[in-house]
């Protein structure tokens, strides 16, 4: 029997309508994404996420090199975004480890967005996996990041 472990769940409410939440999150995610949160070498330049099932999901860094997140499962604008995390406990791309971020915007009014996002999978990490959940679920990783995100889908005109 494989060890289920507690999805990682974390949500906010931004100020935009439901597509311009979507299109920040996707297609702007270097905006937001916080700098120090990468794998690369160097400092991020472009964080991206090619907008179809099978897409690539990448940062491109300032020396030019790229490193992998994961892949993109669904991409349903405005309405959910699934993909995946490949990033192993080592904070180093695997293409064998597979665990699941799901985001979705649920439009709470014509310029009002409430976006959740379920972290899953965790068994994937093996032994690691329980702390592995406990590093995303701290208030340094989703909880900060969709924070960040706020901040800038609030200071859209």
């Amino acid at each position: 029997m494989t060890e289920t472990f507690e999805p990682v769940r974390r949500g906010v409410t931004v100020g935009v309508d439901q597509q311009r939440a979507f299109d920040i999150f996707t297609a702007d995610m270097t905006s937001w994404w916080p700098a120090e949160h990468h794998i690369g070498s160097a400092p991020i330049e472009e964080i991206v996420i090619e907008p179809h099932a099978g897409g690539r999901w990448f940062t491109r860094h300032q020396d030019g090199t790229q490193t992998s997140t994961g892949y993109v499962v669904v991409h349903d604008r405005p309405h959910r975004l699934v993909v995946t995390w490949q990033i192993g406990s080592d904070w180093t791309y695997h293409e064998d480890l597979v665990t699941t971020v799901e985001v979705t915007f649920e439009a709470e009014g014509p310029e009002r967005t409430r976006v959740s996002i379920e972290h899953r999978d965790f068994a994937a990490y093996g032994d690691d996996a329980e702390t592995m959940r406990k590093t995303f679920d701290a208030p340094d990783a989703w909880a900060s990041t969709l924070a960040h995100y706020a901040e800038v889908a609030d200071a859209q005109p």
